[in-house]
């Protein structure tokens, strides 16, 4: 890889734009959630159907983020983050004129292809150009994935109530060429290296876990238990075929060494970890409050709004504990947070008396919250601590694993929930948060010397 010379001293008009690229990426996926019903409705969806649209965008993530991780390293952050906005603009633009599911459904998974490029993307500009300040970038960075999910459901029902469902999307169309604009301006380049795309390796690793997500997935559509065994098969098969190219002569598609280092390893597990969780908690909570506790749309959006904000106001706090203690007591401190979260969600949803269980959902939601914002927050440190941080493929990776934590966990709660054995939804994150941290006991703090060169910048307010 050539060496890339230190960019001049980035504005912090160009921190905000990379922070709300990442919140504009969360918004593609949870804007549509206010007027899903709508939606299914004006296009003659079913409910499957209409839930499949929403599953689209987060399959094609987790199967695009390895080759966006290459194509970040290759051609360059900032093209590639330009590339993703123009294609985002185009999908929801599309998705604004679906006369049917199909359709959407494409336009969708297009959506999910172009947010695949923007985590890779702004990960690797924060980690060249704000890496002396990495612990307070990567916190404002999980600060922005939770602006992302708090704005999300209310501004789409905001827009849908007032203009009509078509310009949910025309919106974020909109935001996005807007985004386009300012990254073309005044984003850092990162410019591309040299590398070989190993074409064979990126399609095993792409196969293998796209079909492990899928077979969980149509678990959760209840589809036949026979076809997920072969979504696994291929998906098993694809792994190991993808392990032996790495003993042939063109080598691992990821340099050796890279995803076996610690940092990495806990910091990629505590990511995927907390992102099924969120999945979790943001499907299995309404469900349980509009089903269970007769809550309507608008008290139900309320109450999840606590969980947005406790994510978003929490991961600044991680940067401070980071910064006076270190990553693994971050992970680990917050992954403990995680489980006693789930505790709480499990006894309110369990054991409270119904006219508190409202408030005490609030509560638990709260800790939970806070929790999921301290583990993202320093999981990305970990991750831009470890020299993985200068391989775009490593960065996609690491993505893959994020993303697919997400789609098992909707999927977990789609398998689970109708069981009516809530201990059991709400039990297994326990179980995992617990056994994540684990890991977490694992992690080294940050070598001395940066993976990436760092350069001259301004403190991050």
């Amino acid at each position: 890889m050539r060496e890339v010379a230190p960019a001049p001293d980035p504005s912090r008009t160009a921190y905000a734009a990379l922070l709300a690229c990442t919140t504009l990426g969360t918004l593609a996926s949870t804007i549509i959630s206010a007027p899903i019903n709508v939606i299914a409705h004006a296009i003659g969806a079913s409910p499957r159907g209409i839930v499949f649209a929403v599953s689209a965008f987060t399959l094609a993530m987790v199967l695009c983020a390895p080759l966006s991780g290459w194509m970040c390293q290759r051609f360059g952050s900032r093209q590639v983050l330009g590339w993703s906005l123009l294609l985002m603009a185009a999908a929801q633009a599309g998705a604004a004129f679906s006369q049917d599911l199909a359709f959407l459904v494409v336009m969708r998974a297009l959506q999910g292809v172009a947010c695949s490029a923007v985590p890779p993307a702004v990960q690797q500009v924060l980690g060249r150009h704000w890496a002396q300040h990495r612990a307070r970038a990567m916190a404002g960075w999980a600060a922005a994935m939770g602006v992302g999910q708090s704005l999300g459901p209310p501004l789409g029902g905001l827009v849908a109530d007032a203009l009509g469902w078509r310009w949910v999307f025309l919106t974020h169309a909109a935001l996005s060429l807007v985004l386009l604009v300012l990254c073309l301006t005044v984003v850092p380049a990162v410019p591309g290296a040299t590398a070989a795309l190993h074409a064979s390796g990126m399609a095993t690793l792409t196969i293998g876990i796209g079909a492990l997500v899928g077979a969980v997935s149509w678990l959760g559509q209840w589809g036949s238990a026979w076809v997920a065994v072969g979504f696994a098969a291929v998906g098993v098969g694809a792994l190991v075929w993808h392990r032996l190219l790495g003993r042939t002569e063109t080598g691992p598609f990821i340099p050796a060494g890279l995803v076996t280092e610690r940092r990495y390893v806990a910091s990629t597990a505590a990511a995927c970890a907390v992102m099924g969780c969120l999945g979790v908690a943001i499907v299995a909570t309404p469900l349980h409050l509009g089903r269970d506790l007769g809550l309507g749309p608008g008290s139900i959006g309320a109450v999840m709004l606590t969980l947005a904000l406790a994510m978003t106001l929490a991961a600044p706090l991680s940067s401070r504990i980071t910064e006076r203690f270190s990553t693994e007591r971050s992970l680990l401190g917050g992954l403990l947070l995680l489980g006693a979260g789930f505790v709480s969600l499990l006894l309110a949803v369990e054991t409270v008396p119904r006219h508190l269980a409202v408030p005490a959902t609030v509560v638990a939601l709260a800790l939970t919250g806070s929790a999921i914002g301290v583990v993202q927050a320093a999981a990305g440190h970990g991750l831009m601590s470890s020299p993985a941080a200068g391989s775009g493929v490593a960065l996609g990776l690491h993505n893959t694993l994020r993303f697919a934590g997400l789609a098992v966990g909707y999927s977990w709660v789609a398998i689970a929930y109708p069981t009516g054995l809530l201990a059991l939804v709400f039990g297994v994150p326990v179980v995992l948060a617990t056994a994540t941290s684990l890991l977490a006991r694992k992690s080294t703090r940050p070598a001395s010397a940066d993976p990436i060169p760092p350069t001259s910048e301004r403190l991050i307010p």
